[in-house]
């Protein structure tokens, strides 16, 4: 299923202030240039805008334009809660790595008792699990 017509403008006026194509300060294309541009509708175009004004992305000032916001420094508090996000999902890691391990020795007892060979993984994947 496609995002709406909405959330792709703002993804992609999102992608462009973060490459830096629109730098703090800058005045993003008018709504009407917006709607040519997409072939989108002016109610379309300006949920795009309101998305990241919500984000504290732009600012609008009535009758002159939407503008490019500074970006807020990073609080203590977002750093916590994005470390505390990779500390999840490292568990979740391991805990797949744990199962993936348990799964394969049960795979072997099954080949053992077929008498069959179990097969050995190849290079690649015995490198990049050496590396975790």
């Amino acid at each position: 299923m496609s995002k709406p017509r909405y959330a792709l403008i703002a993804d992609d006026i999102r992608a462009k202030i973060k490459r830096g194509d629109y730098a703090p300060g800058d005045q993003l294309p008018t709504k009407a240039q917006l709607m040519e541009q997409w072939n989108a509708a002016l109610n379309t175009v300006a949920r795009a805008i309101n998305e990241l004004r919500d984000e504290g992305l732009v600012e609008t000032f009535h009758g002159v334009g939407s503008f490019v916001q500074e970006p807020a420094p990073p609080t203590e508090d977002d750093n916590d809660d994005e470390l505390g996000e990779l500390r999840a999902r490292v568990e979740q890691l391991e805990v797949m790595c744990a199962r993936v391990e348990h799964l394969e020795a049960l795979m072997m007892e099954v080949f053992s008792n077929l008498g069959l060979t179990y097969p050995a993984a190849p290079e690649s994947a015995g490198a990049s699990r050496e590396a975790m």
